[in-house]
């Protein structure tokens, strides 16, 4: 393909930019590509104990490349959840800087991300690792940092959960949040 500059005039015309002389083709990528991806790791045991959202030590930071763009969050947080009764839950929420985007669905009592009630039991274990995939639009081309934030569906009961689990019976869990830079 031929391109043809008419003297020396400076401007842009969409992925072309003109400079003098000069043209370069500026690749931003097309509408739902991929442009940019961070992965964030985290083995810190971390225990909550109270129906208050806790930081997990789970947290990335991007800084997407235009305002319009979309950030694509991937979680799979590992936890372990105990409770001396036979119903035990929690949840995981996901925030971008302060701001919560994404919360799981909620009882009076609290959150069930995952939940399991058998009857005629005296305690309950849940073990796993939990997955959230959720599209943030931060209009921002600041630096931007996500986290997640947990608690148990209820501290009664002695309703506890373990982030990043570490004891001999258990391999050292790790928690992983990948963020995808997404054009608009």
């Amino acid at each position: 393909m031929a391109l043809a500059l008419s003297g020396t005039s400076n401007g842009s015309l969409n992925n072309l930019s003109l400079s003098g002389n000069t043209a370069t083709i500026v690749d931003t990528g097309r509408a739902g590509g991929i442009i940019q991806v961070v992965q964030a790791t985290t083995s810190t045991e971390v225990t909550v104990n109270t129906a208050t959202y806790t930081d997990t030590t789970l947290s990335a930071s991007i800084t997407p490349s235009s305002s319009t763009n979309k950030i694509l969050i991937m979680v799979m947080q590992s936890c372990v959840n105990t409770r001396s009764s036979s119903a035990v839950g929690h949840g995981i929420r996901l925030l971008r800087d302060s701001t919560v985007v994404w919360t799981p669905q909620e009882s009076p009592t609290g959150p069930f991300m995952w939940y399991n009630n058998p009857s005629g039991i005296s305690g309950n274990e849940l073990d796993g690792t939990f997955h959230v995939n959720y599209l943030d639009s931060p209009s921002s081309t600041s630096s931007v940092t996500y986290k997640t934030q947990g608690r148990p569906h209820t501290s009664a009961n002695s309703g506890i959960v373990y982030y990043q689990y570490t004891t001999t019976s258990y391999t050292t869990q790790v928690s992983t949040m990948i963020l995808m830079e997404v054009v608009a």
